[in-house]
């Protein structure tokens, strides 16, 4: 989760925020929901080096609410969970970070590695920006969850980097009993190795980053044929920004024979004026061509958000919602299922 600018008190740093969600849905069996969340950032400064230590919290998730029912409409909820699916505190990060030259820096250690790869300017803090997962990140990556990996970056020139990271396959929440036991044995059956490489082009106006990854954990193909089937694919992620006007797009391949959805695509804007920031987003994931199943449909994501700064630290806003075949299910007579959720989000931001 992006923070705000850090406070220094001798060479330690901290970031953090705290959130609060309330969301209602025009489905009456699905209930409404009030989720909480909450990160804490501490980074160790010292001469060519640094050590980052992510504490994180969550509410616990109820299978009749919307975040067990609804996976695009919160991507704040459940972040930190037992295997019970009980809300806990965790250490989320904790990695080391070297400069090796002015232009050369590695990362190891248990890392979110989605964090080097995958960060919008508009559409990637669910804290203050959009809250639907398909605005926060591309959902064909299949990123793990922290894991253990290291990330190596090269500024090949001002601007240019190039980075390339390399971790296990599972994270904390990808394990049957979310634990750092299994977060630490690599060689469990049917685990495997994550990589993903991008080159980036940034300056103050946009962001062009294009992207390769791949996961080698066990994958059932969709025609059930094999069962250690590797997944990959491709990405884009674009911005660019103009005084108070942003945009931000998203583009993704995947391998259409393990992936359920085999493409993705996804659009944002924001628009700032005085204490008022507006954001509107559409996405769509395309199913696989080798889903056979009537049941299913592509997933389409719309999104509009309004929000309204009470203090420099403090944000309240107002979301607007809707998903089209949540999780790629259409409805009972294979129509597309529309669901509405609306909802309110405060964030304290600290440090």
């Amino acid at each position: 989760m992006a923070c705000s600018a850090p406070s220094q008190a001798q060479n330690w740093e901290a970031t953090g925020a705290g959130v609060i969600t309330y969301q209602r849905t025009n489905r009456p069996a699905i209930a409404s929901e009030i989720a909480g969340s909450a990160d804490l950032i501490l980074t160790k400064i010292q001469l060519s080096s640094s050590w980052v230590l992510h504490l994180e919290a969550a509410s616990s998730l109820d299978a009749q609410r919307i975040a067990s029912n609804l996976p695009e409409a919160n991507t704040d909820a459940g972040s930190a969970l037992n295997k019970d699916g009980k809300g806990r505190l965790q250490l989320s990060e904790l990695y080391y970070q070297h400069r090796l030259n002015s232009t050369q820096q590695i990362s190891a250690g248990l890392v979110d590695i989605s964090g080097f790869f995958e960060q919008s300017r508009i559409a990637s803090d669910e804290a203050t920006q959009f809250l639907g997962t398909y605005f926060t990140g591309n959902p064909l990556i299949e990123f793990p969850d922290y894991t253990l990996g290291v990330v190596y970056e090269h500024e090949l020139a001002p601007g240019t980097v190039l980075r390339a990271g390399v971790s296990s396959s599972n994270g904390l929440a990808d394990n049957s009993a979310r634990s750092y036991n299994q977060v630490l044995s690599l060689t469990e059956k049917e685990k495997g190795v994550f990589a993903i490489t991008s080159l980036s082009w940034r300056n103050q106006a946009y962001l062009i980053r294009l992207g390769a990854w791949t996961n080698t954990a066990d994958h059932k193909s969709l025609d059930l044929n094999r069962s250690t089937a590797n997944n990959y694919g491709l990405y884009l992620l674009t911005g660019y920004q103009t005084g108070n006007h942003a945009w931000n797009m998203r583009l993704g391949l995947a391998n259409e024979q393990v992936s359920k959805a085999m493409a993705f695509s996804s659009l944002g804007y924001q628009y700032r004026f005085a204490e008022y920031v507006f954001g509107i987003g559409l996405a769509r994931a395309f199913l696989s061509t080798n889903l056979q199943d009537n049941s299913v449909k592509d997933t389409e994501q719309y999104e509009l958000y309004v929000r309204y700064a009470l203090t420099p630290k403090i944000y309240l806003t107002a979301d607007l919602q809707n998903i089209v075949n949540s999780d790629f299910i259409a409805s009972e007579t294979n129509k597309n299922r529309s669901t509405i959720v609306i909802g309110l989000r405060l964030s304290w931001l600290f440090g």
